[in-house]
């Protein structure tokens, strides 16, 4: 192993410029690709459909639908219910549920929310205060009609009975009629007590609808527990006295994508002025999509925010402990390596998760780390009298496979992780694993050829007549004016002491002038 690292390192020492090129292109590609990574708001990500929990909640949102978006109505209920803000929530409802009635158009415009709800069709089904009312008074209604219908029937039957009694004991047909007539009313006014007695039973004031205040308080609130205050058994629609909740369980066979758009039409819709609650009322939307799919949102800018950090911290350590000619270097390939890995998690279709977030800081690390190593055993050849590919190579020869051994022990104890039950755990071991050899080969190429690059050997004319910086040809040209001002210095102070010996002060001042202006260094152009 050791051979063939020190073969690969001196082949890529040896071709620095292509070398560089080749992985600054495949780096910049791969950081672009990397840019366009869609986050995941599946909870598959937690739990396969393979396991126990995972496949139970996969049968319960075949059956059911999947989790529900909650849109919280923000009104004291005396104000929501008992008054038009009810009718506004019955149609915010039916915006929500997509469902529009035959020959009807869509609440809004054509291009509105609940036009494009209707087209879509997210929800499987939408509960809320609204609807559940308009079907309590649809319920009653259809009730009390059924009764009435089955009344009629049978004082129909009643009458005919009558009739013929009458006919069999020869009776005229005066008299059958009346006793037909006698026979349906006795039954409808049984009917009249029955259907009163019930409405006495069940309390009910008026007729069955939204519009009858008397009707809707009845079925909202309980005097037990206040005017004010709603029923426990509602408490799924109506949680306190001041506030109600519209529940919206979608499909399960939405897309990510899909999903993602219907929580944005239900935002949009409950915005919509047709549904502003007259009353102070608000909308709040909430519920386990709307929470995923905001998390998933921030996943990107996290992603940007947690680089910025990572890039930032490993510049500061390097600029102020590491010593060496090219300290960014490691950092460098450590974003080479990055981009590289996270370009081909968005070549395999791999999504954004909270776990492969934090692979980023993690692989910045471990890649930074393993370029520092190599770069110290190219400086130590380098300070031997090595140079270019020579000291690449027995850097490599020294120093790789010591490099190499760190960066398998590392993954392998990251492939472990592969062993879990949860997939997102999984996906950050091999997300790792795959960071970790990508570090390595960017650190034992690109790093040698730069490193090659940089530390070329001087060519011998260069070496005698440059000097290697431009503050060092600065103080070569300065050279011979500061021995200049020494030997001035040193005869005016001459002069002050001996005033009498004035004449050979003077010519011990321009003496000491002249013998430093005679030995001046070579004065190199700037």
């Amino acid at each position: 192993m050791r051979a063939a690292l020190e073969r690969v390192a001196r082949a890529a020492a040896g071709h620095p410029l292509v070398v560089l090129l080749v992985a600054g292109a495949l780096a910049l590609g791969g950081g672009a690709l990397a840019l366009g990574l869609q986050p995941s708001t599946s909870t598959d990500s937690l739990a396969s459909r393979s396991s126990a929990a995972g496949g139970a909640t996969a049968d319960y949102h075949e059956d059911f639908g999947d989790d529900a978006i909650f849109v919280l109505v923000r009104e004291k209920l005396t104000q929501l219910t008992l008054t038009d803000d009810l009718g506004r929530l019955v149609q915010l409802e039916g915006c929500l549920s997509g469902n529009v009635p035959s020959g009807q158009q869509p609440y809004g415009s054509a291009n509105s929310a609940c036009a494009k709800l209707a087209e879509l069709k997210p929800a499987r089904v939408v509960y809320g205060p609204g609807t559940f009312l308009n079907q309590s008074a649809n319920t009653i209604q259809q009730a009390v009609y059924a009764r009435l219908g089955a009344a009629a029937t049978q004082a129909a039957r009643e009458r005919t009975a009558a009739i013929a009694a009458a006919r069999r004991a020869g009776k005229s047909v005066a008299e059958q009629q009346a006793a037909g007539r006698a026979a349906e009313t006795r039954a409808q006014q049984e009917a009249l007590r029955a259907l009163q007695q019930l409405a006495l039973d069940s309390g009910l004031k008026g007729s069955p609808s939204i519009d009858n205040r008397a009707f809707v308080s009845q079925i909202v609130f309980d005097p037990a527990l206040g005017a004010d205050q709603p029923k426990s058994r509602f408490a799924y629609l109506f949680p306190n006295a001041d506030s109600a909740l519209i529940q919206v369980r979608l499909r399960d066979d939405l897309s990510e994508q899909e999903r993602a758009r219907a929580i944005a039409l239900v935002r949009a819709a409950t915005e919509m002025p047709l549904f502003r609650l007259r009353h102070g009322g608000s909308y709040v939307v909430s519920g386990v999509p709307v929470v995923i799919d905001g998390l998933a949102n921030t996943l990107t800018g996290e992603l940007t925010l947690l680089l910025g950090a990572a890039v930032a911290a490993m510049a500061l350590v390097l600029l102020l402990v590491f010593r060496a000619r090219l300290r960014l270097l490691p950092l460098v390939l450590a974003l080479a390596a990055a981009g590289l890995t996270f370009g081909l998690m968005r070549l395999a279709g791999v999504q954004l998760t909270m776990a492969s977030i934090a692979v980023l800081p993690v692989l910045i690390g471990l890649a930074v780390d393993y370029a520092i190593q190599f770069q110290s055993r190219v400086e130590e050849q380098r300070a031997a009298g090595q140079h270019g590919a020579a000291a690449v190579g027995l850097a490599a020869r020294a120093g790789a496979p010591t490099i190499a051994t760190a960066a398998l022990a590392t993954a392998t104890g990251f492939l472990v992780l592969l062993l879990s039950p949860v997939p997102m755990v999984r996906g950050f071991g091999l997300l790792l694993v795959v960071g970790i050899a990508l570090a390595f080969a960017v650190t034992l190429t690109a790093g040698a050829a730069a490193l090659a690059l940089a530390n070329r050997a001087p060519r011998a004319a260069d070496a005698a007549t440059r000097p290697r910086s431009r503050f060092r040809r600065l103080a070569t040209v300065a050279r011979p004016f500061a021995v200049l001002g020494t030997a001035i210095a040193a005869g005016a102070r001459r002069i002050g002491g001996a005033i009498a010996a004035s004449a050979a002060g003077a010519r011990e001042l321009f003496a000491g002038a002249g013998r430093a202006l005679a030995r001046p260094r070579p004065v190199a152009a700037l």
